[in-house]
């Protein structure tokens, strides 16, 4: 097949453009003048230059492509309103563009975000839940996801939901790896779902080949729920650091955002629509009905991924 991917420069993009690459697909990756290709490098992935809303090297991007993987998103704009015009405006008009292409399936890399926090860890949020978005970059996505539901009759589709998402490449992660490495261990409120980077691959291109409904929606993670003291504990082990576990309350989550955002003025990773996410209870969701219709099997429960991750990043003197 011929597979586009959007963002394939990127954490989760490089990694699905080489699971693509490893099944003998062919690819093109649509990636910003800008971009950094260092995934890429040496790799035979055909570069389209574009932007999400930019129609006309969209449908350059689609032409001629069987399999659309939109992994491409903004998550610190520097305009918080590009959470929508980004996120919800590019998938529409990216949409739009693969289905005059003729794009035969649309596989949208979602978030948890856009459907919200789980009751608690033994009520993880399923597909069925009505969703409940807590900030703008969630419901910049759910609209994005909206926008394919919209055109189910005219461009099959699949939604990933994702929730935090980990692996090598991942620079989002480092702040914290490095703080463990160093002796301290923070201690987040709350719960969470996590998936290994590989198995987001793996569960995208089970989407791209799956004989199920347009608009169909799944989350994806490895079934399992975890908390920062039980994650913080794991990881200073593997890094060799016995570390203090320092409770960090909700109200400093608050405010180191707030200082965050007016100390960095644009495109703070650590904003304060981060920490209305941060400062929920649990962010724990199931992956039973993509196990059961989508045939997937997440490969790495936490502790082989972690392991994977860390020595991926010492190899390279991250940490």
């Amino acid at each position: 097949m011929k597979a586009l991917v959007t963002g394939a420069n990127g954490f989760i993009g490089s990694h699905l453009c080489d699971a693509l690459l490893a099944a003998g697909h062919a690819v093109r990756g649509l990636v910003r003048a800008s971009s950094d290709l260092a995934w890429l490098e040496d790799k035979p992935v055909e570069l389209a230059r574009g932007e999400l809303r930019d129609q006309a090297s969209l449908e350059r991007a689609a032409a001629g492509m069987d399999w659309v993987f939109h992994a491409a998103a903004t998550v610190r704009p520097s305009d918080p309103a590009d959470f929508e015009r980004v996120n919800y405006e590019g998938t529409r008009v990216l949409a739009e563009a693969c289905r005059r292409a003729g794009v035969r399936r649309f596989v949208l890399l979602s978030s948890a975000a856009a459907a919200g926090p789980a009751a608690g860890p033994d009520r993880p949020v399923t597909e069925d839940d009505p969703v409940q978005p807590v900030s703008r970059y969630g419901r910049g996505k759910l609209r994005a996801e909206q926008a394919l539901v919209e055109l189910r009759e005219r461009l099959h589709s699949v939604i990933l939901r994702l929730p935090a998402v980990y692996g090598p490449r991942d620079r989002n992660s480092l702040v914290l790896l490095r703080g463990l490495a160093r002796g301290v261990r923070p201690v987040l409120p709350g719960s969470f779902s996590l998936v290994y980077v590989a198995d987001v691959a793996q569960a995208a291109l089970l989407a791209a080949q799956a004989e199920v409904p347009s608009g169909s929606v799944y989350f994806i993670s490895d079934g399992g729920c975890y908390d920062h003291r039980t994650l913080g504990r794991l990881v200073a082990g593997m890094l060799g650091r016995r570390g203090v576990g320092v409770p960090v309350p909700k109200w400093v989550i608050r405010s180191a955002a707030a200082v965050s955002e007016w100390l960095q003025r644009e495109g703070a990773i650590f904003n304060r629509d981060k920490a209305r996410e941060l400062v929920q209870d649990c962010w724990a969701c199931s992956p039973q009905r993509a196990m059961a219709e989508l045939g997937y099997r997440p490969g790495h429960e936490l502790e082989r991924g972690m392991r994977v991750t860390i020595d991926w990043y010492r190899e390279r003197n991250w940490i």
